[in-house]
C-alpha cells in the first residue's frame, strides 16, 4: 500500500493548460495507429543521424588547438566548458549569411534547444509581479507555458490576419502602464507563426521594431521555420531589421538538423542600465545559464558545427530537399481538403482554411465550438488527430472554432486518408449541431 503524504507542490502545475504540452508530446504514443495531425514534428527521413555524427570528427580536427594533441582536444571536450557556447563564431557566421544578423560571437548564448533559451530569457528578464509578458492570442504553448509555471503575469494581444493587432498592442500597453506595471517583454513567431500560421509583412515587422522602442519593451523573435518558405520572397527577420537592439533572437536546429541535437542558440546585443550600472544582457542571461544546465553540450555542438562548416556556413542547401519535401506534403493538404470538404455540399458551408506560405501547420475555421468531449470522440471513433486552437489561446473563445492540423511528418497518402476519416467526424459534428 502507497503512503499519502501532507506535502504540497507548485500549484500552478494544476493549470488546465500546461496538460495541452504533454498531449501534443503524447498523444500518438496513447493512440499509436492513430492518423496524427496534432504535433508538428520534421520528417525524420531527413534527419541523416550517421552523417551528422561524423561531423564531431571533422569539428574536432579543424578546431584543434595547434599546441594540443588531437587525444588530449577529445577528453577536453568531454570536460564542463564554457557557458555561451564552444560554436560562437560558426553559429555568427551561419546567421550573418542566411539571415543577415549581425552579431559579435561574444553576444551569442548556446542552449539545450530553444526550449532553454525560452526559459532563460523568463527568468532573466522578469522580478515583480508587475512585469507583464505580452503575448498573442493564440501563442506558441512551450513559451506560455513555461511562464505559467513561473508565475509571470501574461495579458494576451489579440491579432490579425497576418501579424498581431499593433492597437490593441498600444492600446493594452498603455492600459497597463497607467494601472501601475511594467510591459517588458513581447513574445512573437513572424515566420510561420505556431499556430496560426501567419507571415509577417514587412511594414508590420518594422512597425513592432518602432512600437517597441517607443515604449521600451524587448521582442523575442522565436524563428523555427524560417527556412521553410514555399512560395513567396524570404522576409526579413525582426533581427535583421532591427536598428534599436530591441529584439532578442532565438534559433533552433531542432527543423533544419533534428530534434534530438537539442540545440538552440540566444542572440543578445543589448546594454542595459540597470539602477545606474550598465551591464551586457547576454552576461546576465550566462548567469542565469550557468543555474540551468551548467554548459550546452560540447558533443552535441560540434556535430552541429562541423556540419555547418561543411555547408559553407549556410544552411538553405541542405535544407534544400526538405523544403521540397514539406511543400508537397502542405499541397496534399490542400488537395485532401478540397476533395473530402466539397464547396458543393450544404454541410461544407462555414468550413475554410488558407494556403500557409510556410512552416508547417495549417489552420481549419469550422462552424462549431470544438471541446474536449469531442476530440476524444474523433481519436477513439476515426482514429485521426488534430489540435484544437483553444489549447493555444490563454483565451480560449478565441480559438473555439478552429483546428490546427500538422503535415511535416506524414505521407501525402496518409495525409489524404486522415483528412477523409476528419470530414466524416466534422460532418457527423455540424449535423448534430443543425
Amino acid at each position: 500500500m502507497n503512503k499519502k503524504h501532507n506535502y504540497t507542490v507548485n500549484s500552478r502545475l494544476f493549470d488546465d493548460y500546461l496538460e495541452r504540452m504533454n498531449f501534443l508530446n503524447e498523444i500518438s504514443i496513447i493512440y499509436p495507429n492513430a492518423i496524427s495531425f496534432g504535433s508538428g514534428r520534421p520528417d525524420q527521413d531527413f534527419f541523416h543521424v550517421k552523417d551528422v555524427l561524423s561531423h564531431f570528427h571533422s569539428y574536432l580536427e579543424l578546431s584543434k588547438p595547434a599546441n594540443m594533441e588531437l587525444d588530449a582536444f577529445y577528453d577536453y571536450i568531454g570536460q564542463y566548458n564554457k557557458t555561451k557556447g564552444i560554436i560562437n563564431e560558426a553559429i555568427a557566421k551561419l546567421i550573418a549569411n542566411d539571415e543577415n544578423i549581425i552579431a559579435d560571437p561574444e553576444d551569442i548564448m548556446m542552449t539545450d534547444g530553444a526550449q532553454e533559451g525560452m526559459a532563460i530569457v523568463i527568468n532573466s528578464l522578469f522580478e515583480s509581479p508587475d512585469d507583464v509578458l505580452l503575448v498573442s492570442d493564440p501563442s506558441y504553448i512551450g513559451f506560455v507555458g513555461y511562464a505559467k509555471i513561473c508565475g509571470i503575469t501574461m495579458c494576451a494581444i489579440n491579432r490579425d490576419e497576418d501579424s498581431i493587432n499593433f492597437d490593441h498592442l498600444e492600446a493594452t500597453i498603455e492600459r497597463l502602464k497607467k494601472e501601475g506595471k511594467t510591459p517588458k517583454v513581447l513574445y512573437e513567431v513572424p515566420d510561420f507563426h505556431n499556430p496560426s500560421t501567419a507571415y509577417m509583412p514587412l511594414e508590420k515587422r518594422k512597425k513592432l521594431i518602432e512600437l517597441a522602442e517607443k515604449h521600451n519593451f524587448y521582442i523575442v523573435e522565436d524563428n523555427p521555420y524560417g527556412y521553410f518558405v514555399y512560395e513567396t520572397e524570404k522576409i526579413p527577420t525582426l533581427k535583421a531589421l532591427d536598428r534599436y537592439r530591441r529584439v532578442i533572437y532565438l534559433g533552433s536546429f531542432s527543423k533544419t538538423i533534428f530534434p534530438s541535437i537539442r540545440l538552440g542558440y540566444l542572440v543578445v546585443d543589448q546594454v542595459v542600465d540597470h539602477k545606474g550600472k550598465e551591464i551586457r544582457l547576454i552576461e546576465e542571461f550566462k548567469k542565469t545559464k550557468s543555474f540551468i544546465t551548467v554548459n550546452t553540450s560540447t558533443l552535441l555542438q560540434a556535430m552541429a558545427a562541423g556540419l555547418i562548416h561543411q555547408e559553407g556556413y549556410s544552411l538553405y542547401k541542405s535544407c534544400n530537399e526538405r523544403v521540397g519535401a514539406y511543400k508537397k506534403k502542405r499541397d496534399a493538404m490542400i488537395e485532401a481538403l478540397e476533395r473530402h470538404f466539397p464547396a458543393s455540399e450544404s454541410w461544407t458551408k462555414g468550413i475554410s482554411w488558407k494556403k500557409p506560405l510556410g512552416g508547417f501547420f495549417l489552420v481549419i475555421d469550422i462552424p462549431f465550438q470544438m471541446t474536449d468531449k469531442l476530440l476524444g470522440e474523433c481519436v477513439k471513433e476515426y482514429n485521426v488527430i488534430f489540435c484544437p486552437m483553444s489549447y493555444f489561446c490563454l483565451n480560449e473563445e478565441v480559438g473555439a472554432r478552429q483546428i490546427r492540423l500538422a503535415f511535416s511528418n506524414l505521407s501525402p497518402k496518409t495525409i489524404d486518408e486522415g483528412i477523409s476519416r476528419l470530414a466524416s467526424f466534422i460532418k457527423k459534428c455540424v449535423i448534430a449541431s443543425c
